[in-house]
């Protein structure tokens, strides 16, 4: 780049003067009205912070060519020639007359706090020239050498600004190591917002010929919030005064209409230059960067979601909880597949007990066993098959009974609501007192969960019934922002209701909040903002407004209520319910089954009679004549038998019942089959 502008520059020099040799020669050995090191000097003042530069010369140049080569000899960065880029900064105007330079101002973008301008006229310079108009230079630094004297212009944060004439080149305005506002007083514009502003008392007072509600903040009560004392620390530094009016309209920060114009907020306010400074955590992003100048950002914050804390629950099926719905199905499918092997296994090897030839007793007895309550002696064959069965059984109701144990004497919670699509899952609303609000800013549409939010976003303005029914009915979710790992809403309105709430684990997203500021006043702004970052004051702020400020519900949302705490409770029935249920089942499947045998039993009788009968069977049974008699042809029976066997025994043989000596007979020969049965 610079090789070319150097060819250019020759070009523009030599070709118009072909025909004048002489003059070539004479412009070429003039001395330079500037010394080197002045030079030097006023170069590094004027362009401090530019990384390039915009040269811009008069039509005649034979007069300025010595500056020009004196320019680009000393200059240390890139330039160009008659071109304007915008990544360069500053601004190099050379001409013969004032009236040149004038002209050449239009082509500078005098409206951007950060152009340099350096200008050399090769004339001397009236104080009448229009040159001196501030008007021209905007918000930008500028500084005029001529051959009758020196000018800089005032820092572009004073008011009124001017030109003033100094002795030396080493006096030229450079950088704002010490900035000295004068008193100056300065619009801003904020609005009541925990913990950043506590402002809230207004007045009524009168702004350039405009009423205006302006914040009174006559207390320290007032005076408060993080960001307002930051604001304070400012205003020491910069030795400002101030007036904070209060914002008109529905829009905190306002909305973009399209790429050139802006609506609402703050943000149209700095754009109308109606006030210099605003905060009230801004938000830096791309789609307010691109309308006005944001500060150095002073934290970095999380947005979130408050749900419904977690109720506790008295579930039906609470003992089934202690495996998850696979293992159960597992544990049938083992029961299932290890019935079909013993039930075919019995019917294939006759050496296998003839009782697993039932699938229904081999299934009972599979469960018994799994259980630890069946304990058959005869396993001849099938003794690997039981008592693997039984082992795995002793592990599996080992591992039930602990979990079991631990979960009814703790209360059960409902599953707690974690991330976007939990959130999502559990159907809940969510919204704010603003207008609907701009989704890049506050959700990242590339998320196919998040992006999915906005559908479920309602304004809270004007439906503040209705919010608080879904509120009470657990349907609600509240939106705000963590700062230091403490939860704000965004709308003080849900403070009453945070104690039922907590904080969702998946952030929504995450910002930088600034200050917004114009142009000329974002060089000291930012100065003063680093250093309150790197000092740790801003920190310090920070911490002292939470600790002062901060409820204790807005530090309990962090901490979970669902977990363990150590109380243990009166077990109810409903965490037995499924137990009772299967108990109650079985007792009618057996009622059912007992009185379907007493009917097959009976033929035609009657109930009642067929009850008679068996209660008379048992008094023979225990008479101490019908045990000699049946001792004496049976093998010994065991009198340890249960009512059960011996009952099935007399539903059978009461159907036949008869007082002959015949009869009798009958009986005892199906009672010694019977015995003989229960043997096997």
């Amino acid at each position: 780049m610079k090789v070319n502008s150097i060819f250019g520059v020759l070009l523009l020099i030599i070709i118009p003067v072909l025909t004048d040799k002489r003059n070539i020669i004479k412009n070429s050995k003039m001395e330079s009205w500037i010394s080197t090191e002045n030079f030097t000097t006023m170069i590094k003042k004027s362009f401090l912070y530019s990384k390039c530069c915009n040269i811009f010369l008069s039509e005649s140049i034979y007069d300025v060519d010595t500056l020009l080569h004196q320019f680009i000899n000393i200059y240390p960065r890139e330039y160009v020639l008659h071109k304007r880029l915008y990544d360069c900064q500053g601004y190099f105007l050379l001409g013969p007359t004032d009236g040149e330079i004038e002209n050449a101002m239009r082509f500078v973008p005098s409206s951007i706090s950060t152009t340099e301008i350096l200008i050399i006229i090769n004339s001397e310079l009236k104080n009448t020239s229009k040159l001196f108009n501030v008007s021209l230079f905007g918000n930008s630094n500028a500084n005029i050498v001529s051959r009758s004297g020196i000018w800089t212009l005032s820092e572009n944060y004073l008011k009124p600004r001017f030109f003033f004439k100094v002795h030396s080149y080493e006096e030229l305005m450079s950088e704002f190591n010490i900035v000295d506002m004068k008193g100056r007083e300065l619009q801003v514009c904020t609005f009541y917002q925990p913990p950043f502003s506590y402002l809230n008392k207004t007045i009524k007072k009168v702004i350039d010929g405009v009423e205006e509600e302006v914040f009174l903040a006559d207390s320290d009560n007032e005076k408060d919030g993080i960001e307002m004392k930051i604001f304070l620390v400012m205003a020491e530094k910069l030795n400002f005064t101030w007036t904070i009016r209060k914002l008109k309209g529905k829009y905190r920060y306002g909305r973009r209409i399209n790429s050139t114009e802006w609506n609402g907020g703050v943000i149209q306010l700095v754009l109308e230059k109606k006030i210099d400074l605003a905060f009230g955590n801004v938000r830096l992003t791309p789609n307010h960067y691109e309308f006005v100048n944001m500060s150095t950002p002073w934290v970095q914050m999380l947005t979130q979601f408050l749900v419904p804390r977690p109720q506790p629950i008295t579930n039906f099926w609470g003992l089934m909880r202690p495996f998850s719905m696979g293992c159960w199905i597992l544990v049938l499918i083992m029961l299932i597949v290890k019935s079909m092997y013993m039930y075919v296994r019995a019917r294939v090897d006759p050496q296998f007990p003839k009782r697993f030839r039932s699938i229904f007793c081999t299934i009972t007895e599979l469960i018994g066993r799994l259980v630890g309550t069946w304990m058959p002696r005869n396993t001849v064959n099938a003794r690997l098959e039981l008592h693997l069965w039984q082992t795995a059984g002793f592990l599996l109701v080992t591992a039930y009974c602990s979990s079991l144990a631990a979960r009814l004497t703790n209360s059960e919670y409902e599953d707690r609501i974690d991330t976007i699509r939990q959130f999502l899952e559990a159907d809940l609303l969510w919204g704010h007192k603003g207008p609907v609000p701009y989704w890049p800013d506050y959700l990242d549409l590339d998320d196919i969960y998040a992006s999915q939010l906005s559908s479920r976003y309602i304004p809270v303005r004007s439906q503040e019934a209705y919010v608080h029914t879904l509120i009470k009915q657990r349907k609600f979710a509240i939106y705000g922002f963590v700062i230091d790992s403490i939860f704000f809403p965004e709308d003080d309105i849900f403070n009453e209701y945070i104690k039922n709430y907590r904080l969702m684990k998946e952030s929504t997203g995450n910002y930088y909040s600034s200050f917004v500021v114009q142009s000329w006043l974002l060089e000291p702004i930012d100065m003063v903002m680093l250093w309150l970052r790197e000092s740790g004051i801003a920190l310090f702020h920070l911490n002292n407004v939470m600790h002062r400020r901060i409820s204790f519900n807005l530090r309990e949302v962090i901490k979970e209520h669902d977990g363990s705490d150590g109380i243990y409770r009166r077990l109810g029935l409903t965490p037995l319910g499924v137990g009772f249920l299967v108990l109650i089942v079985g007792l009618l499947a057996s009622t059912t089954v007992f009185f379907y045998e007493l009917k097959q039993a009976s033929n035609s009788r009657s109930i009642c009679e067929v009850f008679r009968d068996i209660h008379k069977q048992r008094q023979i049974y225990k008479s101490s004549t019908y045990k000699r008699k049946y001792r004496k042809e049976i093998e010994p029976i065991d009198h340890n038998l249960s009512n059960k066997n011996f009952d099935s025994f007399v539903i059978k043989s009461a159907g036949h019942t008869t007082n002959t000596e015949s009869a009798r007979k009958c009986n005892n020969k199906i009672f010694h089959n019977n015995l003989s049965n229960m043997s096997i």
